[in-house]
């Protein structure tokens, strides 16, 4: 054992376990853009900025 074929001992690292692969950028580019959407949904709800939802919005006027 004094001749480790990884060269890291003493460096923190358990025995046989790697550190998993990093994130793809991919994933991040696509988490940024998700997340940016759900914000801008947030705050155009908040805001009324998107005006009167629901069924009716689509349904004619009733006039009596």
């Amino acid at each position: 054992m004094a001749d480790s074929p990884h060269g890291d001992e003493g460096a923190g690292l358990e025995s046989g376990r790697e550190s998993p692969p990093p994130t793809p950028r991919w994933v991040k580019v696509f988490a940024v853009v998700v997340l940016a959407l759900a914000l801008l949904v947030v705050i155009v709800m908040a805001t009324g900025i998107g005006g009167q939802h629901g069924p009716a919005r689509h349904l004619p006027a009733l006039r009596p």
